[in-house]
């Protein structure tokens, strides 16, 4: 098993992740998970086996994946530098809300925001919140407006309720090529190229995408040339990287920004 916790966890996919000492500690499926690494040894509570396999990707062959991608020289030294770094398998439903709430914001203004939704409708447990069901944002929506949202919260909120109703349908956008998953997304209220593009790639299965943010934007340009629009760089950049492209963008990301 190759995994580095530290660069997986701190990369910037996931925002309610937080190092404590020599822990990590977070929510999955309205639980509180404790992780530790010692070299290649992860001892974890919270989190099965099968669940903590499934999350973290494990099935993906990230020596296939160097293997392929690494003909890239500079993409084979972000390997050897961050080996280890896997994205995340995430819950659809609050990876596409998270992002929704991402939109023009840092990362730190970000995990506040979240931060402020789960802890104002969330269930707590031992300090720590759920990331809140649809259901739950609904039921109190008025109390959204002092979670500092700003023009997202709207946004939010007609998310939460379309997901209520079940008119997402995060297994049918799964199922979907690529292409069209981004098409049914976009039509989503909140939901531009760039977050369309997270959540294909953080949570259904479309590991092709390959989000373009101000620093992705800069990246390809100044690495490799390719510069334009969202459509034109995405579109160059998948095609340079294939199948694979949403491993080389978050490789890309971390390693950008250090």
């Amino acid at each position: 098993m190759i995994l580095e916790l530290d660069h997986t966890l701190g990369c910037g996919q996931v925002f309610r992740w937080r190092k404590e000492g020599e822990e990590w500690r977070g929510v999955v499926d309205g639980r509180l998970a404790v992780l530790r690494q010692d070299g290649g040894r992860i001892s974890k509570a919270g989190m099965s086996d099968e669940r903590f396999a499934s999350y973290f990707r494990l099935e993906d062959d990230l020596e296939r994946i160097y293997g392929e991608l690494g003909r890239d020289e500079l993409l084979s030294s972000y390997f050897q530098r961050y080996r280890g770094l896997r994205l995340i398998r995430q819950d659809p439903w609050e990876c596409m809300a998270s992002y929704v709430l991402a939109t023009n914001a840092n990362i730190p203004r970000i995990q506040g925001m979240i931060e402020r939704v789960c802890r104002t409708f969330g269930t707590e447990m031992d300090g720590y919140f759920t990331f809140p069901t649809p259901g739950q944002l609904l039921d109190r929506c008025e109390r959204a407006e002092g979670c500092g949202l700003g023009y997202r919260c709207g946004r939010f909120i007609e998310l939460a309720r379309l997901a209520y109703r079940e008119e997402i349908d995060f297994p049918g956008l799964m199922a979907m090529d690529y292409e069209d998953c981004v098409r049914e997304l976009i039509e989503l209220p909140g939901i531009g190229p760039k977050v369309a593009d997270c959540v294909s790639v953080f949570s259904l299965e479309h590991l092709e995408a390959f989000p373009v943010d101000v620093r992705i934007r800069k990246a390809m340009a100044e690495l490799y040339g390719i510069e334009g629009n969202y459509r034109n760089v995405n579109r160059r950049s998948r095609e340079r990287f294939g199948r694979w492209a949403g491993y080389a963008q978050e490789y890309i990301y971390y390693a950008y920004g250090r």
